[in-house]
């Protein structure tokens, strides 16, 4: 009994809400148009069968319709192609020649030293006694070598012809 008196009111609410959603529920008739894929197609449609037809209509009687003759004034000639083709392949050739030679380059096996200094450019730190070679009779070569070419730069120099600073 007391269930059946709480479902009353929700109930009640329940068929308020149907009445009033079921009054509005006929609406008028509306005109809908087509929309704009209809006519879109039909155009589409339309203009391909009237280019189909203007283009049969000029090779039916021997000669090339006008649309094949727009095509061959704009496209470039064989010869053009032919030319493309052999800069293309000679660029290409020259490419994997520098490429292969590059390629089968190693790293340098020594390299030149402009200063005895450089010799002695390594880290100080945790070098263990007498590891390290007596280089003093390279650094006696590198000087000798570089006073042969100051001498030689500096007897160029008194004979009157220019000498460049990188020489």
């Amino acid at each position: 009994m007391f269930a059946a008196r709480r479902s009353v009111p929700s109930t009640r609410l329940l068929l308020r809400t149907q009445r009033r959603w079921g009054s509005h529920g006929a609406h008028a008739p509306v005109n809908e148009s087509f929309g704009r894929s209809f006519y879109v197609t039909c155009g589409s449609i339309a203009s391909a069968f009237l280019l189909y037809h203007v283009s049969k209509s000029n090779e039916e009687s021997g000669s090339p319709s006008w649309i094949s003759n727009l095509i061959s004034k704009w496209t470039p000639s064989q010869e053009v192609f032919e030319q493309r083709n052999a800069i293309h392949t000679a660029m290409m050739e020259k490419a994997a020649s520098d490429r292969h030679l590059l390629g089968s380059q190693g790293p340098p096996e020594a390299y030149s030293l402009l200063q005895p200094d450089m010799m002695n450019a390594g880290s100080p730190y945790n070098v263990s006694p007498g590891s390290q070679a007596d280089l003093s009779h390279v650094v006696a070569h590198y000087q000798r070598k570089n006073q042969e070419i100051e001498e030689s730069r500096v007897a160029r120099m008194k004979d009157g012809k220019v000498v460049s600073l990188y020489e």
